[in-house]
């Protein structure tokens, strides 16, 4: 990513709630999709397996209840990872300079398919 931004660990304490909140709606997306591959290679399986786990417990709920709930239980993990993504840039405001879904879409097209 050659766009100019911060790291997470720069962001000023509103910032990073904002750029938390957008990343646990992002992983939630790709638990469900079952397409964690791209981000499982980047940073603590450990952090991932204490997520993935909560998740799973609570997969009935709908996207932005599970989402509070994931939140609420998994923010120091979440964090972790989020220390851990040293290429993620962001505005001042929290907002990924690339969106997350961009950010691994070639990544994730270039993963082998299962036939």
């Amino acid at each position: 990513m050659s766009e100019e931004g911060l790291h997470y660990s720069d962001l000023s304490a509103e910032a990073k709630e904002h750029a938390l909140k957008s990343f646990i709606d992002y992983y939630i997306k790709q638990y469900r999709r079952d397409s964690l591959e791209i981000l499982g290679a980047k940073v603590s399986n450990g952090a991932m397996g204490t997520i993935n786990e909560i998740l799973n417990l609570n997969k009935f709920m709908d996207h932005s209840s599970l989402a509070a709930e994931s939140y609420c239980l998994s923010k120091s993990a979440y964090v972790e990872i989020m220390e851990q993504l040293t290429d993620v840039l962001y505005h001042e405001d929290g907002e990924p300079v690339v969106d997350w879904d961009v950010a691994w879409e070639d990544q994730e097209e270039q993963l082998p398919s299962e036939d």
